[in-house]
Order: C-alpha cells, then sequence, then structure tokens
C-alpha cells in the first residue's frame, strides 16, 4: 500500500546529568546519565515530495500552531542519510532549545515516520540508531534520543542506543520552567565544558525518583553550568523542600511535588509534565 502521509508521536526528554563518551564513530558515541523521559514532546507529519522541506511549529497554550522556523538542518541530513525525499513538518508545544529534548523528539519522530511512509523496513532500533547517529555528529544532543526509545525515568549506563538503559515507570507529574533558550551545541562543542561536565557526573546510581532529584542537583551545581537566575529559583525551591534541579541542556528548572507549580509560577510559565509510560508511536497512515 502506497501511502500519501504518515504522523508519528515522539516523547521528550528531561536530561539531570550526563558524562559525554565521545570517541569520533558517531554510532558509540553519546553520554551516561540519568533523565526522565516525558508525555510531552513532537508530533511529526510526513509526505513523499520531490525535494526536501522541513518547517518546524510550536502550538500556544490555545492550541494554535504558528512556524518557528522554514528549516532544519538535522532533520535534513536525517532525509539524507535515508536516502529519501519527504515534505516533513513537526510540531510541540513546549519551547524550543530549552532541555526538553525536542531535537531528539523531532528526529526520532522523523525516522521513524519516515520508514513507515516508504516503507524502508527498519526495526525500531534501527530508526534509533539513524537518529542517533544525526544528533551526535551535529552536537544537538548525546543521550536524548536512547531515553527517547521508551518510557519512564532513566538511567542510561553506557553511550549509544543500543547501551543498557534501566527504565522507572511511574505517573508523577515533573513541573517545569525555562527561564530562556540555551543552544546545546555551544555547550557541546565546547571542550573546556566538556572536560567540567564529565567530572561533575554523579559517582552513585540513584534508586527512586527523589535519588535522581539529587544525583542531577549536584551535578547541576558542580558542573558550573547554573546561571544566577537559576540559583535564585534553586534557592526558592530548597527553602520550601521542593526537590529541583537544571534542565540539562537548557536555561530552566525542572522540579518534584505538589507544591513545585506554584512555586515555580512565581517565576514564569510552568509547564506540568507526566512521565511518559511509551516511546515513539505512529498516530495516523493516510493512502
Amino acid at each position: 500500500m502506497t501511502l500519501s502521509k504518515v504522523t508519528a508521536f515522539c516523547p521528550g526528554h528531561i536530561s539531570g546529568y550526563f558524562r559525554p563518551v565521545i570517541t569520533g564513530d558517531p554510532v558509540t558515541s553519546g553520554s551516561c546519565g540519568g533523565g526522565i523521559v516525558i508525555d510531552s514532546g513532537v508530533t511529526v507529519i510526513a509526505r513523499p515530495a520531490e525535494k526536501s522541506s522541513v518547517c518546524v511549529m510550536r502550538s500556544d497554550r490555545d492550541g494554535s500552531p504558528h512556524a518557528v522556523s522554514n528549516d532544519s538542518p538535522v532533520i535534513r541530513q536525517l532525509l539524507e542519510e535515508l536516502n529519501v525525499t519527504a515534505s516533513v513538518r513537526t510540531c510541540c508545544t513546549l519551547p524550543l532549545s530549552a532541555g526538553y529534548g525536542l531535537s531528539a523528539a523531532a528526529l526520532l519522530g522523523t525516522v521513524h515516520a519516515v520508514n513507515r511512509l516508504f516503507d524502508l523496513g527498519l526495526s525500531p532500533d534501527e530508526c534509533a540508531l539513524q537518529a542517533h547517529k544525526v544528533e551526535v555528529s551535529c552536537r544537538t544532543g548525546l543521550g536524548d534520543i536512547a531515553a527517547c526509545q521508551g518510557g519512564g525515568w532513566v538511567v542510561r549506563k553506557g553511550p549509544g542506543v543500543k547501551a543498557g538503559i534501566i527504565r522507572f515507570l511511574n505517573n508523577q507529574t515533573i513541573h517545569a520552567l525555562t527561564l530562556g533558550p540555551l543552544k546545546t551545541s555551544s555547550v557541546l562543542s565546547s571542550p573546556e565544558m566538556l572536560t567540567r561536565i564529565t567530572a561533575a557526573f554523579p559517582a552513585d546510581q540513584p534508586g527512586n525518583l527523589s535519588d535522581f532529584f539529587a544525583c542531577s542537583r549536584s551535578f547541576a551545581e558542580a558542573s558550573g553550568l547554573i546561571s544566577p537566575d537559576i540559583w535564585k529559583v534553586l534557592i526558592a525551591c530548597d527553602a520550601n523542600d521542593i526537590p529541583a534541579s537544571m534542565t540539562m541542556l537548557g536555561n530552566g528548572i525542572f522540579a518534584l511535588g505538589n507544591h513545585a507549580k506554584d512555586l515555580l509560577s512565581q517565576y514564569g510559565e510552568v509547564y506540568s509534565l507526566q512521565i511518559a509510560q511509551t516511546g515513539p508511536r505512529i498516530l495516523e497512515e493516510k493512502s
């Protein structure tokens, strides 16, 4: 059956702590670390086309979408790697470049949509590998693709999509605040920052969500990435016994607990996010 359109969805990911592993090969490069796969992510609509094009959309709180960009070099590179030409539209509700793993979600959602659209025959693991290679080579992320293959809050024990990943599924709500964009590539392309981040990696592996927030916070403090504005919010969270840390890599905070939303809302717009139960999936296909 020839398809005219495929719609896919991939959840996003908030990274709490990570250790870069750069080998020179995108397949084995990536990061170890821990993070939370979130139920908000990227919806991708792919259609066959004579020439590839990409439109990046974001929906407001009222659901009205508007164009953020009329191109995406990373998605274009992915289409070239897959040897297909397609019209791709991505749409999200969370802010871009804010530590929500939306670059990874867009790539992984796109490869799943295109795989189904053109009947490429790629397995889910192969889809993830294709997206991971592009993400790492473009330095838009290191471990988000691996995490977004499934749901839960996760501990990635090695780099790449084939490394061991421990997933903990529950239905707790995470509250997040964004104070502005932070370009991931600007941090991941800095040897000095990568050295500092590597040294900050926590020695202990979390066994529950409270431990995860503690590991994330110690990492954030040791990494030197926390800005004065983020410190102000984190101190307020501490004063109210709210587990919180910095979104990696984004100029924002994520927190846990019933009182987190009210406190964070004093500093800006808060996003209440559930822990995702699944990874990428096909939502619709039309012949």
